[in-house]
Formats: structure tokens, sequence, C-alpha cells
């Protein structure tokens, strides 16, 4: 039993919530460590740039936030080269997406027979 529980302190996701950092005296979130509160990093940020602290980046996982900014890069990239992004007469890209039927969802519906079947519902009561 005692090797289990051990086992389990490799696995999910360690975290320090609840404490406080005796570095910085900043709390600690859940899903977060004391290292990750310190503060210790001067960031020079523009206005629309976003950070995400430690404990979401962890929980989110930082491939799939790199992966989110690689697929946001490539999508601005051809964009660009359509010359969606204000720069019409630059384009190198048609910009007309071709599609065909097969890339249509066609909804029908017989107005006449519109009702739907459905189960009677009831009470029941406890005995």
């Amino acid at each position: 039993m005692y090797n289990q529980m051990e086992q389990f302190e490799d696995g999910g996701l360690k975290d320090e919530g609840g404490a406080v950092d005796e570095v910085s005296g900043n709390k600690v979130p859940v899903g977060g460590t004391k290292k990750g509160v310190r503060d210790d990093i001067s960031a020079m940020v523009s206005e629309g740039e976003f950070i995400f602290p430690e404990d979401v980046t962890r929980y989110i996982g930082l491939d799939k936030l790199m992966q989110l900014r690689q697929d946001a890069k490539m999508g601005l990239k051809k964009m660009e080269a359509m010359g969606q992004m204000g720069n019409g007469d630059e384009a190198t890209m048609e910009d007309d997406m071709p599609f065909g039927m097969a890339d249509l969802i066609i909804v029908a519906g017989d107005k006449e027979d519109d009702t739907k079947e459905m189960a009677q519902g009831c009470v029941i009561k406890a005995q």
C-alpha cells in the first residue's frame, strides 16, 4: 500500500497550492508551485500580448499552448498571402477558397410532417 501511495506522488499535477512562497510572500494557487509565483523575471509586454500564469500553463500544457501559437502564426501568414491583412495589392495567393457541394451541409425538412415522436413523461413516486 505504501509503495502504491508513493507512486501516486510521481503522477498527476504536483502542486504546492495553498502555501505561501517564502521568497516573494505570494500565495500559491492550486496547481501552482512556489517558484512559479515569485514574479522574479522582468517581462516587457506590449499592449495586446497575454501572459499565462504558471498554474494555467501547467494545466493546459505548454505543448498545446505552443501549438495554438503556431496555428495562429500560420493562419496569419496565409491571410497575409491572400491580401486579407490590409495588403490587397500585395496578395500572392487567391483569397477565394474553392469548395463544392460535398463541402456544404444541406438541411432539408418536410414542413407538413414536422411532428416529433417522444416518450410520455410522468412523475414517479417513492413507496
